[in-house]
């Protein structure tokens, strides 16, 4: 079985459900848009707010201790494992294949949440506590999004483990997720951990794997085009979801709004936009791969194989093995848009649009993560030039 390698955060994750009597008392304290450093139980409440009215995700970080203990207090929380290296690792691990993970900062605790899984290894220099992130997933209608919120200056500074990069000169590692950016609290801070991961890469020589690039929700806009700029020469992929993709490009509205060609004329411009050779779009209709080099029609089974992970994580809440992920897809149908872009988009090669599944979902948190898993242990590692 394949081998990848996940880098470079690891959390535990602390979910709850918003309740409609939380949420209420939440309304009388909200007003206006959402800081990305929250400050006041005012600018959680805002947060909270602002993103269920839009039905978006995002992630915002805690400058107050106090009023953490208070949401503490307010709802009931189940704990779990996350940050998106250790996350994707775990899913791939769980589903039979073998990954290298980057610990910054490992815990008993937090091996005691992985204890049952094999092909796992954790790779780590440092020991203490391991930060936690407090997740409020939430239903509107039919649609289902979740908010992160999380302690500043929550990693140590030196985040990629020696560790990590001497595992990654033995093994052959087909796919390396870099991944975590926004887990860091300033432009300097997000300077220093760019530099590293180039000279990670650099110094792999010959045993560089391909390497893709998730991001994720950050504070700043201005960062985040930083991360892709900095990046994109050294990385085959990069990925991200439709509020990111959204928020990047400048759309005032949501993405998977506009109607099938306009979404498509979008799309088509994603590697131009971002300036990589590949681009991946994860949505719950759909997910999406554009190149303007590179023939993707053979990335369709690693698409499907994420849209299975991630599909079969949002039924159930829970990471799932083979088996019950092929149970659950067998008796599942594809999601009805994902097949009318799907079909819009026929016979090309620069873009590749497989249909999402459709149906009930317990839990959104760490469906990015799951998708990535599916997707890289699947993923082509050589790519055909379009002619």
């Amino acid at each position: 079985m394949r081998t990848i390698a996940c880098g470079f955060t690891a959390d535990i994750d602390l979910i709850a459900k918003l309740t409609e009597s939380f949420y209420e008392e939440i309304k009388k304290y909200a007003s206006g848009v959402p800081k990305p450093i929250l400050h006041t139980w005012d600018d959680f409440c805002t947060a909270v707010a602002w993103n269920v009215q839009k039905e978006s995700g995002a992630e915002y970080i805690i400058a107050n201790q106090e009023w953490i203990e208070r949401f503490e207090k307010q709802l009931e929380w189940r704990k779990a494992i996350g940050g998106a290296g250790l996350q994707t690792g775990c899913v791939a691990s769980y589903a039979g294949y073998t990954a290298l993970v980057n610990i910054p900062m490992h815990s008993e605790e937090l091996t005691a949440l992985v204890s049952e899984q094999n092909g796992l290894m954790l790779l780590s220099d440092q020991e203490g506590e391991t930060p936690k992130h407090y997740i409020l997933e939430y239903e509107v209608g039919d649609s289902s999004n979740r908010i992160i919120f999380r302690r500043s200056n929550e990693y140590p500074r030196d985040m990629i483990a020696v560790n990590f990069a001497n595992e990654l000169r033995k093994k052959d590692i087909s796919w390396m997720l870099t991944a975590g950016f926004n887990a860091v609290d300033g432009s300097k801070e997000v300077d220093i951990l760019l530099q590293d991961t180039i000279n990670l890469l650099e110094t792999l020589g010959n045993k560089k794997p391909n390497v893709h690039l998730e991001l994720a929700s950050i504070w700043s806009l201005d960062e985040q085009w930083k991360i892709i700029r900095t990046l994109r020469s050294y990385v085959e992929t990069i990925g991200l979801n439709e509020d990111e993709y959204q928020q990047l490009i400048g759309l005032k509205e949501p993405l998977l709004s506009l109607p099938d060609e306009d979404l498509v004329n979008i799309l088509e411009d994603a590697c131009h936009s971002l300036g990589a050779a590949h681009v991946i779009l994860h949505t719950k209709e759909f997910s999406f791969i554009q190149s303007a080099q590179y023939d993707t029609t053979v990335w369709r089974t690693a698409l499907m194989n994420g849209n299975q992970f991630a599909f079969s994580r949002a039924v159930t809440g829970e990471i799932c093995n083979q088996d019950t992920i092929q149970k659950i897809i067998s008796c599942s149908h594809l999601h009805p848009r994902g097949e009318k872009l799907r079909e819009l988009t026929k016979g090309r090669k620069d873009i590749t649009i497989i249909p999402a599944y459709i149906g009930e979902t317990t839990s959104t948190t760490g469906l990015g993560d799951t998708f990535t898993a599916g997707l890289l242990v699947e993923a082509p590692v050589e790519f055909i030039r379009l002619v």
